[in-house]
């Protein structure tokens, strides 16, 4: 029977040839969120610190808001970064926000992030 075990050579390759443009764009896709996950965490850990600065350390808001634009500046991917820290009585709210690099021009994507802290101080019962 020599038709049982033949193996169509053509098939194979076409299929190969077909399929891996779409594996590509599907590794690229992951890739590419990776990267803006990597971003938005990297504002997240940022706000996060300086929200804890600000309402358990009493650093005051201007000095806190010019040493996280620092950091975003030299040791994040976030390009146009800014920071917006707004103090009440119970609570600091920070706002980091910028643009995460895309693999491609014109892939990046915004990222806008707030973290807040409660302020911590002694309370008298």
């Amino acid at each position: 029977m020599p038709g049982r075990h033949q193996v169509d050579r053509g098939s194979t390759s076409l299929t190969t040839v077909l399929l891996t443009p779409v594996f590509v764009v599907i590794a690229f896709a992951a890739f590419q969120a990776a990267m803006w996950r990597h971003a938005r965490t990297e504002a997240r850990f940022v706000a996060r610190d300086t929200a804890v600065q600000v309402a358990r350390y009493q650093t005051p808001s201007g000095d806190a808001r010019a040493s996280a634009q620092a950091v975003l500046a030299a040791d994040t991917d976030l390009r146009g970064s800014d920071v917006a820290i707004m103090v009440t009585a119970d609570l600091v709210t920070v706002t980091v926000s910028g643009r995460a690099p895309g693999i491609l021009r014109g892939t990046s994507a915004d990222v806008v992030v707030v973290e807040a802290v409660p302020v911590e101080r002694f309370r008298v019962p």
